[in-house]
């Protein structure tokens, strides 16, 4: 009977996780790297195809080869900083939101009367923050990222003390 309930709170944090994740998807849909860029550069084999769909034909020679030797399209640099500038604002939004999801959920298990329950909600809150985190974590700067760790692990300490075992 117990591995029944420790498998119910794990698919619980896990569906809980899920649910938050796919609604920040779904209310604030991320961008696709196709509607910045050239969704198949390669099917441009000549210069002019390639430039009038907003790429640049590349054209490399070898030292052995002075012609040019290899030629294809390739995606604009401007296509790929702007695909970027988006996922980033993106990114950030996903953050804020799990940051927020997560902390609801975290206290929030404290009010549920059910144990099982109330651990799938902790460890799928636990796993939003996670998700959130890792999402913002290569656009953070250090400073960031290290007081980000120091509240995580203030708030888990605090709640193990406080909520969980009592002294």
């Amino acid at each position: 009977m117990k591995t029944k309930k420790v498998i119910l709170a794990i698919a619980i944090a896990i569906i809980f996780a899920f649910f938050i994740g796919y609604g920040i998807e779904v209310f604030h849909e991320g961008p696709e790297r196709d509607d910045y860029c050239l969704r198949d550069p390669f099917i441009h084999q000549n210069k002019s195809s390639c430039e009038s769909a907003g790429g640049s034909w590349l054209e490399s020679a070898s030292p052995e080869h002075p012609t040019p030797s290899k030629t294809h399209c390739r995606d604009s640099k401007k296509c790929y900083d702007e695909f970027e500038q988006d996922r980033t604002k993106h990114d950030k939004i996903v953050f804020i939101v799990s940051i927020i999801a997560g902390v609801l959920g975290v206290f929030g298990s404290f009010f549920v009367r059910k144990d099982l329950v109330a651990n799938g909600i902790l460890g799928g809150a636990v796993l939003i923050i996670l998700y959130g985190t890792i999402r913002y974590w290569q656009h953070a700067n250090d400073i960031l990222k290290f007081i980000l760790l120091g509240f995580a692990l203030g708030i888990l300490i605090w709640l193990g003390y406080n909520k969980i075992e009592k002294r």
